[in-house]
């Protein structure tokens, strides 16, 4: 017994089909962003500093939790130097390192000279840090957008532990020429 397929029922289920593959493109393409190159740089959210010994704690937890530690240290460190951690951060810093002595003992409770020893820093890292500071900050506020500090330390830091990184590497008299750029900014 063969049955037969009415052509009226073909033309219907035909017309489905590509009425379901239009509509399926039509929303496939407008569900699609097309990313431009003029849409301006949101910069993250960042957590306030901290200002307290339970600040502190709670904002190295996650450092902690994931065995970085070091890390938080050295990304207030690079905020100390460019003289934008609030003093009573660094209170709170100091807070933490004598209430556990043993964290920094090595290096007598001063947890900035464990951040330079430990991450093995060369003399030149504060010139580093400053002008990688003034030009970026400098870039972001052309953009349009307010370089927070802590983005800051948190980008430095993952740029100066790269692999093959150029920061604090000093060709030529690039060493003169950023000391001369921190010399200007702070003139200012």
């Amino acid at each position: 017994m063969t049955h037969a397929i009415s052509p009226i029922i073909v033309t219907v289920v035909v017309f489905l089909v590509a009425s379901c593959e239009r509509k399926s493109h039509e929303i496939q393409s407008k569900d699609i962003a097309t990313p431009t190159m003029n849409e301006p740089y949101i910069p993250p959210e960042m957590p306030p500093f901290p200002t307290s010994y339970d600040e502190v704690m709670s904002t190295l937890a996650p450092y902690y939790h994931e065995q970085r530690p070091l890390e938080y240290f050295f990304e207030m460190y690079v905020i100390d130097v460019i003289e934008e951690l609030p003093e009573a951060s660094l209170n709170a810093l100091a807070d933490f390192s004598s209430k556990h002595p043993t964290f920094f003992e090595k290096h007598g409770g001063d947890w900035r000279k464990h951040v330079v020893v430990e991450s093995h820093l060369s003399d030149t890292i504060e010139i580093a840090i400053w002008d990688l500071w003034i030009r970026n900050s400098a870039n972001a506020s052309r953009d349009g957008w307010t370089y927070h500090p802590w983005h800051f330390a948190q980008n430095f830091a993952d740029n100066y532990f790269a692999d093959d990184s150029r920061v604090d590497v000093w060709e030529g008299n690039s060493l003169e020429e950023a000391k001369a750029r921190i010399k200007a900014h702070r003139k200012k």
